[in-house]
């Protein structure tokens, strides 16, 4: 099944399952203006709000996934909308596993080996609907049960996004999801020095 901004808006059932998973489905009209300079990521469009003040958005041609925070961090987090599901659902902690890994594959691996349940008991106390909807979730969107969502997340982050650069109104520069972590790759360290 193909995943786009307009099945999930169209389907209630879909859209309340998702929000114990941080994926609160919205779009550019019913969430309105943005602290952030979109015009670097045009096409930008929002799909959903994680908690208050922070947007998942499909940006640029490519419609890769940005996540933006109010807090001034932000960055890719999947390929497309159907990857950044399958990593909300099956981790709707992702982004604990990604600072407290530091942005580093083995890291973030090794924080989920050995911080599953934590994370998990967590989630569950917070919304003891998730256990639920994650299989239904899965069905109705075609999202995959099994496969390796860090890797993706490593891959969106440090290779898709290596080159997104998003700006406050103010000109600032927005930090890293991760926090502060050593890039991959010679030219993406130095295109986030600019």
């Amino acid at each position: 099944m193909t995943v786009t901004p307009e099945t999930l808006r169209a389907n209630q059932d879909i859209r309340d399952m998702l929000v114990p998973f941080g994926f609160a489905v919205t779009s550019n009209k019913e969430h309105g203006p943005v602290w952030f300079d979109t015009a670097p990521l045009q096409p930008f469009e929002i799909v959903a709000q994680r908690g208050p003040g922070s947007v998942y958005a499909l940006t640029g041609p490519q419609r890769h996934v940005l996540l933006a925070t109010s807090e001034g961090q932000a960055g890719i987090v999947a390929a497309n909308l159907k990857e950044c599901l399958e990593l909300v659902v099956a981790h709707p902690y992702w982004q604990d596993i990604l600072r407290f890994g530091g942005g580093d594959l083995s890291a973030m691996r090794a924080v989920l080996r050995d911080r599953i349940e934590d994370f998990e008991e967590d989630a569950l106390s917070d919304d003891p609907e998730i256990s639920e909807f994650r299989p239904l979730l899965r069905a109705r969107l075609g999202l995959a049960a099994s496969g390796d969502p860090l890797t993706l997340l490593h891959h969106a982050i440090t290779v898709l996004g290596a080159d997104v650069v998003v700006r406050g109104h103010d000109g600032y520069r927005s930090e890293p999801l991760a926090g502060r972590f050593k890039w991959p790759c010679h030219s993406a360290r130095n295109s986030r020095k600019k």
